[in-house]
């Protein structure tokens, strides 16, 4: 009994042995400090400069994609419809001043039963004297028609006629006809016979004066 276990730890002990004698040794690394290298300049040297980077050159423009077609389809913008235009409101031109020529007043003149009366076209004459010596000397020249009846009825004729600086007649005519001739005849012709008249007033700006003169009879 005793024998057998002093052999088993004898084994024992042989196996621990072989073990021991066999195993691989193992290398252990203990890491130490890292190392840097540092370089040492002289500070008298120039340090030289910076390199520049290069210029950042733009993306490459993609290629332009054309359509095949030369012509598309052109899609027409709806135009917007023009609004109505609001009636104007009726607009009267201004009314024109009249101005109303001096008139002298019809007056018994000349022979029996003849009256005269004067207007004139320029609204600025205000030289009535005038008009009177004109209204005289007309009249003076006028002499009833020989044989003229107009059973009593008046009748009238108004003779147009122009008045130069110098007193010289123009333009005489018939603007009014009395529906008897002999009567215009005679009218026309105290009118023709006074001529020339007085000179146009000094203080008469106007070149010449347009006169309207109005012929009255009541025949016997």
């Amino acid at each position: 009994m005793r024998g057998s276990i002093l052999g088993s730890g004898v084994a024992h002990a042989g196996l621990v042995v072989i073990l021991l004698i066999v195993r691989t040794p193992v290398t252990m690394v203990v890491p130490g400090p890292d190392v840097v290298q540092v370089a040492l300049i002289d500070p008298s040297a120039p340090i030289a400069p910076a390199p520049t980077p290069p210029p950042e050159q733009p993306p490459p423009k993609p290629p332009e994609i054309k359509p095949e077609e030369a012509e598309g389809v052109k899609i027409e913008r709806e135009r917007p419809k023009p609004k109505p235009k609001a009636p104007e409101p009726d607009r009267k031109p201004p009314a024109k001043q009249v101005t109303t020529p001096p008139t002298l007043a019809p007056a018994r003149v000349g022979p029996a039963g003849l009256s005269g009366d004067l207007s004139v076209d320029s609204g600025n004459f205000e030289f009535t004297y005038y008009l009177m010596l004109i209204r005289n000397q007309i009249a003076a020249n006028w002499s009833a028609p020989a044989g003229l009846s107009t059973g009593g009825n008046p009748v009238r004729a108004v003779v147009y006629f122009r008045v130069h600086r110098g007193g010289e007649i123009t333009g005489i005519q018939l603007e009014t006809p009395s529906g008897y001739e002999f009567f215009d005849r005679s009218t026309l012709r105290a009118v023709t016979v006074s001529d020339p008249l007085p000179p146009l007033p000094l203080g008469f700006s106007g070149g010449e004066l347009g006169i309207h003169f109005g012929f009255d009879w009541e025949s016997p």
